[in-house]
């Protein structure tokens, strides 16, 4: 038993269809990982230069402020403390 011509050429056209559409669907595919990517790339360029600013700013303010040095204070010892 054979098919008739008229549904090998329908079966043909469906499975050109479907390739199509395979096709297709590998394109956005492509096309989504690479959007994926750039954009997570541009996430890591941002967060490195927000770093990078922060830092600047800390190593500019301590060198604009450099810490001074610390007094002592020497305090008596409380009175409850001290025997009679």
């Amino acid at each position: 038993m054979s098919t008739p011509p008229d549904d090998d050429a329908q079966r043909s056209m469906e499975q050109k269809a479907l390739r199509n559409v395979r096709a297709l669907v590998d394109r956005i595919e492509a096309t989504d990982e690479l959007e994926g990517r750039a954009v997570r790339k541009q996430l890591t360029v941002i967060i490195v230069a927000v770093v990078a600013i922060f830092a600047i700013g800390f190593i500019a303010w301590k060198v604009a402020n450099p810490q001074q040095e610390g007094r002592s204070v020497v305090l008596p010892p409380p009175a409850s403390a001290v025997k009679k």
